[in-house]
């Protein structure tokens, strides 16, 4: 039934194939990023391109974008220091997490595209890289990749599993077949006891299932400021003692509600910087086009860092948009108010701890999903609040510049909720070690 079943999966492949060519083409046209990896994602390297690791017991991590990336990096750097002599290789899906994995992951040997979910490119590959072991973190599933290391006796390791209510409802439509890809999985370190029940309702042995936590929390928890407060202040043209707003990977629709809490708060405490970072960096013209028509000056972080500063001194542009990569982590250290975006359109939300971390109480919108734990853990603890729209989010926030103490207390009880669940890191690498070390 399995080989049947797998059957069928290749054939509706190579049914979609001349669409899905025609798609990527498209891609590939449209956003040029995309072409950097296509041959890679084929399965087609330079000559010498595996060199650093021949020789070397590999260890293949797979993350599919940024946020994976970023949750990923305590637990690299800590495989790298439990193994010294083996071969790291990291791959990612998205350009934008391939530009996040080579900038924050040290200690890792070659970075690579992930194949495409064709049999004989994920069998050429394999066979190139040779891992001793395949680790891919939050539930990324590809049915042909999988059965390829299975039959390989190449074990498999799902690290940080996360299943969101949304991808439970799809899974669930095709149990008869996602089973089958489960049974190809050696281990599933799942974050929470439900998600640990959702991939045993969805086909995972119950023996190979078990709960470690979520990296996310240590992650967090590790992350210092890299640069002194004065540079970072600098960097975004933020004079001494000038407040400020972050709203953090923002969508479309969001940005409309931050604004609006953002007017609340400037015509009741008096003026402060909006930093906006959008999710994604090909919106900035969208976002840019919006506050024009509110009547707000704006300018990119970048063009801030090309001015002189008696340049930076003129400029009076009360809104600043982050146009990088990998920096919003440390800008949240300067910031009074902190709205996290995904949260009040239906996304399911973005990682509030980088925030929490920084002794910073949260705000986020109902939609929290991919992050329900913690967001639950942050509003027990008042550390996080919850807002509907951008009304409530300016007079909350209003009231809490109003009472710098009880802004200092939710501050300091997000951090707590950081620390008093780190841990799982090391109990994902000592189940990891189990089958290094064997």
């Amino acid at each position: 039934m399995k080989r049947l079943l797998f059957g069928v999966y290749q054939a509706m492949i190579l049914l979609l194939l001349p669409p899905l060519s025609l798609y990527l083409l498209r891609r590939l046209i449209g956003r040029p990023a995309y072409r950097d990896g296509v041959m890679q994602r084929l399965g087609r390297y330079p000559r010498d391109f595996f060199k650093a690791i021949e020789g070397r017991q590999v260890i293949w991590v797979h993350a599919v974008s940024v946020g994976e990336v970023i949750s990923s990096e305590l637990f690299i750097q800590s495989l790298r220091r439990r193994y010294p002599k083996a071969g790291i290789i990291f791959s990612t899906t998205t350009p934008t997490g391939q530009a996040a994995a080579r900038q924050r992951l040290k200690g890792v040997d070659q970075f690579i595209y992930f194949p495409f979910d064709l049999p004989w490119v994920t069998r050429s590959v394999v066979e190139r890289i040779s891992p001793a072991l395949f680790i891919f973190l939050e539930t990324e599933l590809w049915p042909n990749f999988l059965r390829t290391l299975s039959k390989k006796g190449i074990p498999s390791i799902l690290i940080n599993g996360r299943i969101s209510e949304r991808g439970f409802r799809r899974y669930r439509r095709v149990r008869f077949f996602l089973s089958s890809v489960l049974e190809e999985v050696s281990l599933f370190l799942m974050q929470t006891e439900r998600d640990a029940e959702k991939i045993r309702t969805l086909g995972a042995p119950s023996d190979r299932v078990i709960r470690t936590g979520n990296m996310k929390y240590d992650q967090a928890a590790s992350r210092g400021v890299p640069k002194e407060a004065g540079t970072l202040r600098t960097e975004i043209g933020l004079a001494p003692g000038e407040r400020l707003m972050i709203a953090g990977s923002t969508h479309e629709g969001e940005e409309e509600s931050v604004l609006d809490a953002y007017r609340i708060i400037a015509d009741a405490i008096g003026p402060m910087k909006l930093l906006i970072a959008p999710r994604h960096l090909d919106r900035l013209g969208r976002v840019e086009e919006l506050l024009i028509q509110r009547g707000m000056a704006c300018v990119r972080k970048t063009a801030l860092n090309r001015m002189r500063n008696e340049e930076l001194g003129m400029r009076n542009e009360r809104v600043i948009l982050l146009d990088t990569l990998g920096e919003l982590d440390q800008y949240y250290a300067l910031a009074d108010l902190v709205f996290v975006g995904g949260s009040l359109v239906p996304i399911g939300g973005h990682n509030v701890l980088e925030v929490a971390a920084h002794r910073r109480p949260v705000f986020f919108g109902p939609h929290m999903s991919n992050f329900k734990e913690i967001a639950d853990q942050l509003k027990g603890s008042g550390g996080g609040m919850e807002v509907s729209g951008g009304k409530e989010m300016g007079l909350q926030m209003v009231w809490l510049m109003q009472h710098p103490d009880e802004m200092k207390k939710r501050g300091e009880s997000a951090y707590q909720v950081v620390l008093a669940n780190r841990g799982a890191v090391m109990r994902n690498l000592e189940q990891v070690a189990r089958w290094l070390e064997n």
